[in-house]
């Protein structure tokens, strides 16, 4: 604060516009999020602009898609089935440039060519992210030892303020997924403000 003398010679006390600046500033700072911590039994996956929990133990690599974006996998144990018992899959789009509409068109899309069955969609609430919305699918899918599983997959796409668009896949099978902790991987999504 910056005391001046008014007109008629007595201390006027006002705020310079750099104090202003400064308040704001600290008032918005003061209050921001970080990622909850990790249920028992899981572990969080810290990346540059993401987190994400998944149950301990579970393995983690980092790939590219066909595109050369990052990709962040990480896979629970093998079943008797040959299918993972629970994995989630985050990609990412830098700079993109794209709306969240035209990003709901082509996942709708690209889910109907694949012939999955879209069970239900809305908005999402992902800490830190612009705007989010959530689609969920169910289909089958071949294992590698030939058997067929029923697969329950939730995609959370969410837009983070610097632009880059997340689109984090938690999947297992649809007799596991709750047993498996999906519902606690899509709860902790959280992008860094």
């Amino acid at each position: 604060m910056v005391a001046v003398k008014s007109q008629k010679g007595g201390p006027v006390v006002r705020l310079t516009a750099l104090a202003c600046s400064l308040l704001v500033a600290l008032a918005g700072c003061s209050g921001e999020e970080e990622p909850p911590k990790p249920p028992a039994g899981f572990t969080t996956y810290k990346g540059d602009v993401y987190t994400f929990v998944h149950p301990q133990g579970w393995s983690v690599t980092h790939d590219k898609d066909d595109r050369g974006a990052p990709l962040v996998e990480a896979h629970g144990p093998v079943g008797a089935n040959g299918a993972y018992r629970g994995q989630v899959i985050v990609s990412r789009t830098d700079r993109f440039g794209g709306s969240m509409d035209a990003m709901k068109a082509q996942a709708r899309g690209l889910n109907q060519l694949s012939g999955r069955r879209i069970v239900r969609e809305g908005d999402a609430k992902v800490p830190g992210a612009e705007e989010a919305w959530r689609l969920e699918t169910a289909y089958e899918e071949k294992t590698s030892t030939g058997a067929t599983a029923r697969v329950r997959s939730i995609d959370i796409y969410a837009l983070t303020s610097g632009g880059t668009m997340l689109d984090l896949t938690v999947r297992a099978s649809q007799e596991e997924f709750d047993a498996a902790g999906m519902p606690k991987v899509v709860s902790s999504f959280w992008v860094r403000p």
